[in-house]
């Protein structure tokens, strides 16, 4: 049994005190975890302190005999390096894997490759299996658990291992899949689909956490922010098709994003690709960001890309707009690296695609720009839950901006509802043209457009390249025409022009 230096669940002035969640899980489970029952499952919003938790939770069931070694798995390499140092300043001992350390930190890609040393490991002590970010892995149960079909490779490596290790901890924000599959490991019970909802996980199947900390005891606590959610649209936009030999080209004006969505032509990627909405999004979102920094100059900015080349442009637009940005992509020698200086740095502006998904720890990040392709409920709380996570009481919002879209949207709404009784209620409100009134938290977004563009020059363009600005008669009758410009791209499938008439509707809590 190993020597307790302090006890951790104690306030004392040695060690910053656990947050009172964090103690809670951390007696539940401490209570729940017997060889009986081996499997717990931590679910807490994005933010929270998961980490945190499940390492002092580690050390009491090392302290107390119940294990002797931890075997941690991540997403990725960034959250196993964050999970290394968090465990090894808790546990002051190394976890990487020597004989003489208290454990290892892997990746769920390594596990496959690994699975005979990590074997091995657990055969030198009895171990707790940390599974962090579990929606990763996947199964599908019955309702009572005992046939597991349909593994995926991380899935299939867990169970695995789970036969040598003596008890598991899942740890997730969102402990669903969007495939509808299961996690394994994990207890679940059979209800009436009719009552999910339209929830993102299995319809008949439901998951039975260990322990729960929401988005609303969060905010309550002062962990969490409360959020705002700015959806970007606009209300004259012309589309002109290519013609084909089945069909002749065609012209069709649009009042809303929702409404250009419905075209079978237009998919979402290539709106969030779209100049003159990146634009418009960008120069809203820098001046949420300018407002906030005026309280903290160390406040700073996320924006998550569709992919590479889209994040490597967005960067060099903010960098020529004179804003200080940080470029971090896996392609990136060092980009591990530069994650871990940014938080102590002062840059306003951090551009990714997946790596700050989830997991990552940046709190002094404040807004997010969302520009990804992706469209999943998981995905989007997982970005939201990179600017939710508090640095002191005096920071108590955050700011997502994203495009119109109805499936957002309707993210966004079950978000705000899970917010505390005393900010449950959701207030919609739109502005266009003329700056929104101030909020007492939040600085006016300004909607002032690019410089006026002659229609010559305008025209000289390619379409895709095009800021916005007001569509003119000459432009709308030489569209119908299918007379283009000297510049058009024929190549591409549409031609998607927006009018300086954008709006900006707000989500947030009264």
């Amino acid at each position: 049994m190993r020597h307790r230096s302090h006890n951790r669940l104690v306030k004392n002035g040695k060690t910053p005190p656990l947050r009172d969640w964090q103690a809670r899980c951390i007696e539940t489970a401490l209570q729940v975890l017997n060889d009986d029952s081996p499997h717990f499952l931590c679910q807490a919003t994005p933010g929270a302190g998961k980490m945190l938790m499940s390492a002092v939770l580690a050390e009491e069931l090392m302290l107390n005999g119940s294990i002797d070694l931890i075997l941690y798995l991540g997403p990725t390499s960034t959250i196993v390096q964050q999970a290394r140092q968090q465990f090894e300043r808790v546990l002051e001992r190394p976890l990487r894997g020597q004989a003489s350390d208290a454990g290892t930190c892997v990746t769920y890609q390594a596990l496959h490759h690994r699975l005979d040393t990590l074997k091995q490991l657990c055969q030198r002590g009895r171990v707790l299996m940390i599974w962090d970010e579990s929606h990763h892995a996947a199964s599908q149960t019955s309702a009572e658990g005992t046939h597991v079909t349909g593994l995926n490779q991380w899935g299939n490596a867990l169970l695995s291992l789970e036969q040598y290790v003596r008890f598991t901890l899942a740890l997730s924000g969102t402990p669903w899949r969007t495939d509808g599959s299961c996690l394994p490991l994990l207890h679940y019970q059979a209800h009436d689909a009719a009552s999910s909802s339209g929830a993102a996980h299995s319809p008949d199947r439901r998951l039975v956490p260990g322990f729960v900390y929401s988005l609303r005891e969060a905010i309550d606590d002062q962990v969490c922010r409360i959020p705002t959610m700015h959806m970007l649209d606009n209300r004259e936009i012309l589309l002109r098709t290519h013609a084909t030999p089945a069909q002749p080209s065609n012209t069709k004006r649009y009042t809303s994003l929702p409404a250009l969505l419905r075209h079978p032509q237009v998919p979402y990627t290539s709106l969030v690709r779209h100049d003159g909405l990146v634009t418009q999004l960008l120069h809203q979102a820098t001046d949420q960001l300018a407002w906030w920094r005026r309280e903290d100059p160390t406040a700073a900015g996320l924006v998550i890309a569709a992919d590479i080349a889209h994040a490597s442009a967005i960067a060099e637009r903010l960098d020529q707009q004179g804003h200080t940005t940080c470029l971090v992509h896996s392609q990136l020698p060092g980009a591990h690296e530069m994650l871990a200086r940014f938080q102590q740095a002062s840059a306003q502006w951090i551009i990714s695609v997946n790596m700050i998904s989830e997991g990552v720890d940046l709190p002094r990040l404040r807004v997010c720009c969302y520009l990804s392709h992706i469209k999943t409920e998981q995905y989007f709380r997982q970005a939201l839950g990179r600017i939710i996570r508090r640095q002191n009481h005096l920071d108590g919002h955050c700011d997502l901006f994203m495009l119109q879209d109805p499936l957002l949207e309707r993210y966004a709404q079950r978000v705000l509802e899970d917010l505390p009784e005393s900010h449950s209620r959701i207030q919609y409100s739109s502005f266009a043209g003329s700056a929104p009134k101030a909020l007492p938290h939040a600085r006016p977004l300004r909607q002032g457009a690019p410089p006026e563009l002659e229609t010559q020059d305008y025209a000289r363009l390619p379409p895709h390249r095009r800021p916005p600005g007001k569509l003119t008669d000459a432009m709308i009758t030489r569209l119908a025409a299918d007379t283009p410009g000297p510049y058009s791209d024929r190549d591409l499938i549409a031609e998607i022009h927006f009018s300086r008439e954008y709006l900006t509707h707000v989500i947030r809590p009264t």
